[in-house]
C-alpha cells in the first residue's frame, strides 16, 4: 500500500477519498438529529400533560411498544439491502409521526394524544439511531471509525443544537403541530445524505461493506450469538446502568419542571433550552476530547472518562441539592452520553461480524434500553422519598459500577481488533 493510502495517524487527517462519504455522514446525522430534538422538546412538554404521575406507565408501554417493533426490523435487516434500510426505516418513522401531527393539531389537549406522542418519540428516536450507526459501524473499518465517528458525531450534534433553537424561537408562534411537520422534512433529508455516504463510502478503501448487499441471516440467529458473548453482555450492562441512573435524574427533573414551571409553552422552551446546553457541550467534547482521548488512551480510556464525570457531577449534587445544580448535572450527564460515551460506544461494534453489528446491536440499543429505562422508573419508585441528595449518591455507585465495566470492554476490544489486524480469530 503506497504512503498517501496508508491509514493517518494523528486525529483529524483524514484521506481525500474519505472527504465525501464523511461528509455525507455528518449531514445526514445532522439532520437526523436536528428532526429528532425538534420532537424531543416537545416530547417532554407532552409528558408533563399527560401527567408526571403516570410517566412511568408511558415508559412501561414504550417497552411494550418495542417488543412488537423489532422483530419487523429484524425481519426488514435479513430481506432489504443496505442502501435501501436507512430510507425504509426513516420514511416510516415520517409517515407516524405526520400523522400524529396532523392528529394533535385537531385536539391539541389530547391527554391520550400526548401520551402516544411520548411513546412514539420515546420508542422511534432509538430506531432512528441505531440504525444511523448500524450503518456507519458496518461502513467504516475500526481504523477509520476510530478517526472519523468523533466528526459524524459532530454533525450530529450541530443538528441536536439547531432543532432546540428553531423550538426555542418559534414553537410557541408557530404551533407543536407545524414543528412535527418541520421535523419530518429534516428526517427525509437524512435519507438521501445517508444514502450518498453509503454509495460514496462503497467505492473507498476505508469501506467494510457494500450498498446494494443484503446483511440475510435468521431473524433469531443473532440472539444465540449475544447469549453467549461477555463482550456485548457488558456493553448491554453499560447501557442498563445508565438507563437506570437517567431514569432517576428524569424523574427529579420532571418534579423540579413541574413544581416551577405551569403551560406546556414555557416547559417547552426550558426543554429545548437545555437541550441546546446539552448539545453545545457534547460538540465540544466530540470535536476537541473524543480524538484526544483515543490518541492517547484508546477506545478504554475514552470509555472510562464517561463513568468518571459522571461521579463528579453527581457527588457535586449530592453535596449541594438545588434545583439549578440538578438542572446542571443533567446537562453534563446527558453531554457526556452523547458527546463522549456514544462515539465511544459505536466504535466497540466495528470488530463485530455484520449480523451482530445490526441485530445484537439493535437489541442493546433500543429493547435492552427501554428495559433499562422501564427498570429505572420502577426502582424509582422505592427511592423518590428519600429526596434529591440521596438519589445522587446512589447514581454515584452506579457510574463507579460503570467505571470497572468500561476498563474490562476497552481492553476487550483493544484484544478484538489486534486479532482483526493479524486475521487471527479473537
Amino acid at each position: 500500500m503506497t504512503g498517501a493510502s496508508a491509514a493517518p495517524r494523528g486525529r483529524y487527517q483524514i484521506q481525500a477519498f474519505e472527504w465525501r462519504p464523511l461528509l455525507a455522514s455528518a449531514a445526514a446525522y445532522f439532520f437526523l438529529l436536528g428532526g429528532y430534538y425538534m420532537l424531543r422538546s416537545l416530547r417532554e412538554a407532552y409528558a408533563l400533560q399527560v401527567g408526571r404521575e403516570n410517566i412511568d406507565v408511558l415508559f412501561y408501554l414504550t417497552f411494550v411498544v418495542m417488543l412488537v417493533v423489532l422483530p419487523a426490523y429484524w425481519w426488514l435487516v435479513a430481506t432489504v439491502t443496505r442502501g435501501r434500510l436507512f430510507a425504509a426505516v426513516l420514511a416510516g418513522i415520517s409517515a407516524l409521526f405526520l400523522l400524529l401531527g396532523l392528529a394533535l393539531r385537531e385536539a391539541p389537549d389530547s391527554r391520550i394524544l400526548a401520551g402516544c406522542f411520548f411513546v412514539a418519540v420515546t420508542s422511534m428516536n432509538l430506531f432512528l439511531v441505531s440504525v444511523f450507526w448500524s450503518i456507519m459501524v458496518d461502513m467504516w473499518r475500526s481504523g477509520a471509525a476510530k478517526r472519523l465517528f468523533g466528526v459524524i458525531a459532530a454533525g450530529g450534534s450541530v443538528g441536536a443544537i439547531a432543532g432546540p433553537v428553531f423550538n426555542a424561537l418559534f414553537v410557541e408562534s408557530v404551533g407543536t403541530s407545524n414543528v412535527i411537520f418541520v421535523a419530518c422534512g429534516m428526517l427525509l433529508a437524512a435519507v438521501f445524505c445517508g444514502h450518498l455516504a453509503q454509495v460514496w463510502a462503497g467505492a473507498t478503501e476505508s469501506a467494510a461493506a457494500r450498498p446494494d448487499t443484503i446483511v440475510g441471516g435468521r431473524v433469531l440467529d443473532d440472539l444465540k450469538r449475544l447469549e453467549h458473548s461477555p463482550y456485548l453482555l457488558a456493553i448491554g450492562g453499560l447501557i442498563v446502568a445508565g438507563q437506570v441512573l437517567g431514569a432517576f435524574m428524569y424523574q427529579e427533573q420532571a418534579r423540579y419542571v413541574a413544581e416551577h414551571y405551569v403551560s406546556i409553552e414555557s416547559r417547552a422552551g426550558l426543554f429545548a433550552q437545555i437541550d441546546l446546553a446539552v448539545n453545545l457541550l457534547a460538540l465540544f467534547v466530540q470535536v476537541v476530547v473524543v480524538g484526544w482521548l483515543v490518541a492517547r488512551g484508546g477506545v478504554r480510556l475514552s470509555l472510562a472518562a464517561v463513568p468518571l464525570v459522571l461521579i463528579a457531577s453527581l457527588v457535586t449534587l449530592a453535596l449541594f441539592p438545588l434545583g439549578a445544580v440538578l438542572l446542571v448535572t443533567q446537562v453534563v450527564r446527558r453531554a457526556a452520553d452523547y458527546g463522549l460515551f456514544k462515539p465511544t460506544r459505536e466504535m466497540l461494534f466495528t470488530v463485530l461480524n455484520p449480523e451482530s453489528k445490526f441485530k445484537s446491536k439493535s437489541l442493546l440499543d433500543t429493547l435492552l434500553q427501554r428495559g433499562g429505562d422501564s427498570l429505572g422508573q420502577g426502582l424509582y419508585g422505592f427511592v423518590a422519598a428519600f429526596g434529591l441528595a440521596v438519589n445522587a449518591w446512589i447514581c454515584a455507585v452506579f457510574s463507579f459500577v460503570m467505571l470497572g465495566v468500561a476498563l474490562w470492554v476497552g481492553s476487550q476490544f483493544s484484544r478484538s481488533e489486534a486479532a482483526d489486524r493479524s486475521g487471527q480469530p479473537p
